[in-house]
């Protein structure tokens, strides 16, 4: 009785995966190798993309610190506060009283006994201004720092402000961080997936040596080079699939490792940030991409040996 189209993929990969623990310890290595040379690519985008969300949080100036001119009392600096609240350009406005910013200061760490050796307050009322930077159709990060930067040359222009306050380098920093991070993303996980499909090759073109005379009675009862080279795909697909649990493993607890040190640093920004893991889409494509190399690599490895060895 003839054998249905499924029953036959599944004898090879079946027979496939007996053939995985015919050489166990070096099928365990190579598989690590592998696993390694995934969860280093993957680890790489983790960072792209965690960066990538930090500039999405702070793709403009976020705020506007207005020092207002020492002569304003507090009455006058909430009038302006509520005048100021009412331009379009402006999200939101804090009055922050010289008051105020000396209680805020002494709860930092630090600060408390340096401020209890001054005399009097030398803090300037302040006023925090959130600018409205919801992005027009088609406009750009460049173009939303253009216009915080047009707001803050305008609110200068008042004659009860002193100062205004816009830090926009860090931004160009992170921005350049963030096109670092994605470049080594990309530029690693070109070379580990060229490390991969190269190790996988060599893998499995050895395993076709070693079956050298299975392979040439095979072609002697007439077996085509297409139906001995499924196993060695399925082998393949077998090898990237299992990698790529590995690698899975290996990423997040990269990202759990990383998580703490990711976690203090943000509180130094008063930031609740956290690393995000690979999600299920993610993750997916992980072990989709890492069967389809593997096959891949059967595939380039396999034919040309399969081609070379005759029936006797």
């Amino acid at each position: 009785m003839a054998e249905s189209f499924m029953q036959t993929q599944k004898r090879h990969a079946s027979t496939a995966w007996r053939d995985l623990f015919q050489r166990p310890m070096g099928n365990l290595l190579t598989l690590m190798v592998l696993a390694v040379a995934l969860s280093l690519p993957a680890t790489f985008y983790l960072l792209a993309k965690n960066v990538v969300a930090v500039s999405a949080q702070w793709h403009s100036p976020a705020e506007l610190n207005v020092f207002l001119t020492p002569d304003q009392s507090s009455q006058q600096g909430e009038a302006l506060a509520k005048q100021l609240g009412e331009w379009p350009a402006i999200d939101s406005i804090e009055y922050i009283s010289p008051d105020q910013g000396m209680a805020s200061l002494k709860q930092q760490r630090g600060f408390n006994q340096a401020v209890s050796l001054l005399d009097n307050n030398p803090l300037p009322a302040v006023l925090v201004v959130v600018p409205d930077v919801t992005p027009a159709d088609g406009e750009d990060a460049t173009s939303l720092t253009a216009r915080v930067e047009a707001l803050s040359d305008k609110l200068s222009a008042l004659a009860e402000v002193e100062e205004v306050r816009l830090d926009t380098d860090w931004l160009a920093r992170l921005d350049a961080i963030k096109t670092l991070a994605i470049t080594l993303a990309w530029l690693f996980s070109g070379l580990m997936l060229a490390a991969v499909v190269l190790l996988v090759g060599n893998t499995l073109r050895l395993q076709v040596l070693h079956h050298r005379a299975r392979i040439q009675v095979m072609k002697m009862v007439g077996a085509t080079d297409r139906f001995i080279l499924r196993p060695y795909l399925y082998m393949g697909a077998w090898l990237g699939g299992l990698a790529a649990i590995v690698a899975w493993l290996l990423t997040g607890l990269n990202t759990w490792l990383m998580d703490g040190a990711v976690r203090q640093f943000a509180q130094l920004y008063d930031s609740p940030f956290t690393l995000s893991g690979l999600n299920w889409d993610e993750s997916l494509l992980l072990l989709m991409g890492s069967i389809l190399l593997g096959v891949l690599a059967a595939l380039l490895a396999t034919r040309r040996h399969l081609k070379e060895i005759e029936p006797v």
